[in-house]
């Protein structure tokens, strides 16, 4: 029996114990227009497909998309790298399925207490690879955060929080 389906109203319902899940991701509120999603991710559940992160946190339609910060808190191993980006509701349809961060690599996330700030000209540290196509641009439909691996190399360990700024022009 499907515990989730999407309804002809294209809202996601759940059912059952899927219904109890907690939610990984929340959004801060900050006084101004600069917006914070902030998400866990644990390497280790990740598969070769896009997954949905979160079904109540999404980045708005209109949202200028201005940075990804990664902050690990236990180092990846084994994998290659992870891929973030955006899905719409209808959670099929990618916006783009590396917008945020693409092949973002092991090696920098390989140190707990490690931080990298991909931006759409600078990064932090710099020559840091990873930035996806979306970072500077406005979204023009809402999505929800979507996270892969990008190869069939699992990842033995990692947990790792992503945190998104955008901000409503």
């Amino acid at each position: 029996m499907a515990q989730t389906w999407l309804n002809p109203d294209n809202l996601y319902q759940k059912y059952g114990v899927t219904k109890t899940i907690p939610n990984l991701a929340g959004e801060y509120r900050n006084n101004g227009k600069l917006r914070e999603i902030e998400l866990t991710i644990s390497l280790s559940s990740l598969t070769e497909v896009e997954v949905v992160q979160s079904d109540q946190v999404f980045v708005p339609s209109g949202a200028r998309l201005v940075e990804v910060e990664i902050l690990t808190h236990t180092a990846a191993a084994t994998g290659t790298a992870i891929d973030l980006g955006l899905v719409r509701t209808d959670r099929t349809t990618a916006i783009d399925a590396d917008g945020l961060l693409i092949a973002f690599v092991t090696a920098s996330m390989g140190t707990a207490g490690e931080t990298s700030v991909i931006r759409r000209d600078v990064t932090i540290p710099t020559g840091l690879a990873g930035t996806g196509a979306l970072l500077g641009t406005t979204t023009s439909n809402v999505g929800y955060i979507t996270a892969s691996r990008t190869d069939a190399t699992a990842f033995t360990a990692g947990l790792i929080t992503v945190r998104i700024r955008y901000y409503m022009p």
